[in-house]
């Protein structure tokens, strides 16, 4: 399954890809990361339709950017996962894991503290 193609360190968040007109994707993840030592944080993402018809397949996990003054500085984390189904009609709610490195993805280690942005993104391979 591949997520997010393309999107580097220090890449503009505007290079992420944008919504599918009828789809609402909305992010709940800790405003504290508090277990720095893992390099990891996890939270949930909600997919849901506001009058579109979907079918596809989409990753069992939402990719997680995260970056700083609008750059990328965690490219999403890199998954080994089969896909799995996905079915919307108006009004249904999908939800998905999804989890967001803590390391800099320029090699400097982990993310100093201070604010960042958070980005999850949710690719869905169409079946028509």
């Amino acid at each position: 399954m591949t997520g997010v193609d393309g999107i580097r360190c220090g890449d503009s968040t505007t290079a992420l890809p944008g919504t599918a007109g009828g789809l609402v994707l909305d992010g709940a993840f800790p405003a504290v990361v508090e277990d720095v030592e893992r390099g990891i944080f996890a939270g949930t993402v909600t997919l849901r339709s506001s009058g579109a018809e979907l079918s596809g397949v989409t990753s069992p996990e939402a990719d997680v950017v995260v970056a700083r003054a609008g750059q990328v500085v965690v490219e999403p984390l890199v998954k080994d996962a089969v896909g799995r189904p996905v079915q919307l009609s108006p009004g249904d709610v999908v939800e998905l894991g999804a989890s967001g490195g803590l390391a800099s993805c320029t090699g400097s280690g982990m993310l100093p503290p201070g604010p960042y942005e958070v980005h999850a993104v949710v690719v869905i391979t169409r079946d028509d």
